[in-house]
């Protein structure tokens, strides 16, 4: 039996889509279990923060303790936004309360933990997956969050069978584009869109790393079960397949032309990519001048693009080895990113209401 965390988030939603067609039965733990029930999917009303078995009845925590095997934690506060002590309380003490309730299970076999690359923060160069400590920093307390859930994840390594996947940035399919939820990239694609994106921070050759959210869910299904291997990191993410900063700009651009021609007529100029520190005066000013159309844009990218400044490229040869073996091969990026700009564009950004500074993962 399967016990999951996070079933309605970005990975975790196309997650639980995928588990139906194994025949492992599937316990979905929600806060509000509104997932209609189908094969092999049982949602159950709880919530991580809660220490007494995760918020659960008595009847179901007997029942998932006697029978789980295998526990996927992707619940996680992914807000960018989010002060450090609210994103401690969900993504540090939720996964310790995780890890509590786990312990207690007699035949459990298997605990993939969903992070972030970005528990690198603001490292530079190549990063391994099996590297974790450092003292560079960070851009948001997100990272940092799950950067200190990753030490509490390892500190417990000797005693449960837990496996880490840190996933990149999940754009959205690669077959049909389609985007469950907008997340920070997807709303500063909007802003390039409407000219209320004049600069980014970074340079023209920082690595930009994003996934699909098909490759991202068949790699957790995968390390999570079959390909489990305990007290091992992988990186879900783009590896030698990024693209440059430039090049995203020009690809997305590109994209509006072709599925938008009309939006040739608007002139719009290709954003400046500029230093952090010039882009963190433009962030002051344009809070200072209390300017509506430039403070929504400005405040998302202020909690995230920063990360584009301190350039790195992750190493995935592990996880590679891993999915090979499997099949599981990795799509284009390019060819993802104007699916999603197709999917964005005919779909209105999906309202544009939701999530605004939400991150990438779940």
């Amino acid at each position: 039996m399967i016990f999951l965390t996070g079933g309605t988030g970005a990975i975790g939603g196309p997650l639980v889509d995928a588990l139906t067609e194994d025949p492992t039965p599937v316990f979905l733990l929600a806060r509000e279990p509104s997932v209609a029930n189908r094969p092999r999917i049982t949602p159950i009303k709880g919530n991580i923060v809660e220490r007494n078995a995760l918020g659960m009845t008595s009847a179901y925590a007997a029942f998932v303790r006697a029978n789980v095997t295998t526990i996927i934690h992707a619940a996680a506060m992914t807000r960018f936004d989010a002060r450090l002590d609210v994103a401690r309380s969900v993504n540090v003490e939720g996964t310790r309360n995780v890890l509590e309730f786990a312990m207690t299970c007699p035949r459990l076999q298997r605990v993939c933990a969903l992070s972030t690359i970005y528990v690198a923060g603001r490292r530079t160069g190549v990063i391994g997956e099996s590297e974790l400590d450092h003292s560079c920093g960070f851009v948001n307390a997100y990272e940092q969050s799950k950067f200190e859930t990753e030490q509490l994840l390892r500190e417990r390594m000797p005693r449960l069978p837990i496996v880490v996947c840190r996933l990149s940035t999940a754009l959205g399919d690669s077959a049909d584009g389609r985007v469950r939820g907008l997340a920070a990239i997807h709303h500063a694609i909007r802003f390039l869109y409407h000219s209320l994106l004049p600069m980014i921070p970074g340079s023209p050759d920082s690595p930009v790393d994003l996934i699909s959210t098909d490759y991202a869910v068949s790699a957790v299904r995968h390390l999570a079960t079959a390909g489990f291997v305990p007290g091992r990191t992988f990186h879900i993410c783009a590896g030698d397949e990024t693209v440059s900063e430039d090049e995203l700009i020009d690809l997305v651009i590109e994209a509006f032309l072709r599925y938008r021609p009309a939006w040739r007529r608007r002139r719009i100029e290709k954003p400046a990519i500029v230093e952090l520190e010039t882009f963190e005066l433009f962030r002051q000013s344009v809070e200072a001048v209390a300017d509506q159309g430039l403070r929504a844009p400005v405040a998302v990218l202020g909690h995230f693009a920063p990360q584009l400044a301190f350039p790195k490229r992750f190493s995935d040869e592990g996880c590679r080895s891993a999915l090979r073996a499997a099949g599981i091969d990795r799509p284009s990026i390019r060819h993802t990113a104007t699916k999603v700009i197709e999917y964005l564009i005919a779909h209105n950004w999906g309202g544009v209401a939701n999530g605004i500074a939400e991150g990438a993962a779940r």
